[in-house]
């Protein structure tokens, strides 16, 4: 699965502006929600577990925070670049500034895994996500997800 499949033009984010993992997940959760105070609620609950379990940092300055929620009837995946570097606890200590957020059916279990190997599979090439963090619009982001 390449990640052109499910990260749509209108769901890249740049300049990204937040200061720590809460306010991250806020913003996720309004862009998610549309502005459905009790959804994004929940959105942010539910990222809070996961990330209880262990950080969602991956390293390289990338985080994949991800969960499942009763409210979505698909799975849905963003892409932020931020504006400057969060701590995200990733064992490797680096602050995060590239964040692709998943949000899944609670009975869906094979397309997120699909989605969160489809980016693991990208951030192994350090060199791409280099290239990434080089790229300033949401247009010219999409249009190297379409190349990879």
């Amino acid at each position: 699965m390449k990640l052109i499949q499910f990260i749509s033009r209108n769901s890249i984010y740049v300049e990204v502006d937040v200061d720590s993992k809460k306010n991250l997940f806020k913003h996720i959760s309004n862009i998610f929600a549309n502005d459905d105070l009790e959804k994004g609620t929940i959105i942010v609950e539910k990222l809070n577990e996961r990330e209880k379990l262990g950080s969602t940092g991956v390293g390289n300055g990338v985080a994949i925070p991800h969960s499942k929620v009763d409210l979505i009837d698909k799975t849905r995946v963003i892409f932020l670049k931020l504006k400057s570097g969060i701590d995200f606890s990733a064992s490797d200590s680096i602050n995060v500034d590239i964040v692709f957020a998943i949000l899944a059916p609670k009975n869906c279990q094979s397309e997120h895994l699909l989605i969160l190997s489809s980016i693991s599979n990208f951030l192994r090439n350090k060199d791409l996500v280099e290239k990434l963090r080089s790229i300033k619009s949401p247009k010219e982001i999409h249009n190297f997800f379409s190349k990879i």
